[in-house]
């Protein structure tokens, strides 16, 4: 069994999305608004992760040791997506998502790590997003990836909840390269124990 399948996202993947968004954000983004970046923002990418072609992957003995319903089991389904924007040598962080039922399989994790490859290809120097302030998991993960809190916006989100602001060092530092190294590498040891893949 392979590792998830990172491609772009297209218009043809949005009754998935906004089907990820309700269940995963309190304020969700809307088609419409997904659907511009894609078809009409050059500054935006957006990238999916899709299951494994080769067959279904044995979540089962994945770290939530949960059954994975049928429909989100099919090869080839999209089970978390992204994008940044590229605000000159600045890839702002846009959204990130992982479905519920296979989260703490590393995913979001390889995701930012694809989203971060990207923006360097596209000329980016660093990096730049806004969590929610209650939302640990999230931060703990773009800690991982030498994100560095660097403000606080008031009042950010329509719910009246605080956003962090987050900027990573210069991508090509040697010590954040060093990082992202690291976290590329327990990004495939989770992998494994999700999907089953061997490494040589």
């Amino acid at each position: 069994m392979g590792f998830p399948v990172v491609t772009p996202l297209t218009p043809a993947d949005l009754d998935v999305v906004m089907e990820l968004e309700r269940v995963c954000f309190k304020d969700p983004w809307t088609r419409r608004m997904y659907l511009t970046d894609l078809t009409a923002n050059d500054m935006a990418t957006y990238l999916a992760l899709r299951l494994p072609t080769a067959g279904k992957a044995n979540h089962s003995s994945g770290p939530t040791q949960a059954a994975v319903p049928e429909e989100i089991a099919t090869a080839g389904q999209l089970v978390a997506y992204g994008g940044f924007w590229l605000l000159v040598d600045e890839a702002h962080i846009a959204t990130i998502a992982t479905h519920p039922a296979w989260r703490r399989c590393g995913l979001g994790l390889y995701l930012m790590l694809a989203l971060l490859d990207a923006a360097i290809a596209r000329g980016a120097r660093t990096s730049t997003l806004e969590v929610r302030a209650s939302n640990l998991p999230a931060r703990r993960l773009y800690e991982k990836l030498g994100y560095q809190l660097v403000g606080r916006r008031r009042n950010y989100y329509r719910d009246g909840e605080d956003a962090l602001l987050m900027t990573t060092p210069a991508l090509q530092e040697p010590a954040m390269r060093a990082r992202l190294a690291a976290a590329r590498a327990e990004a495939m040891q989770r992998l494994a124990g999700c999907f089953g893949a061997r490494f040589v």
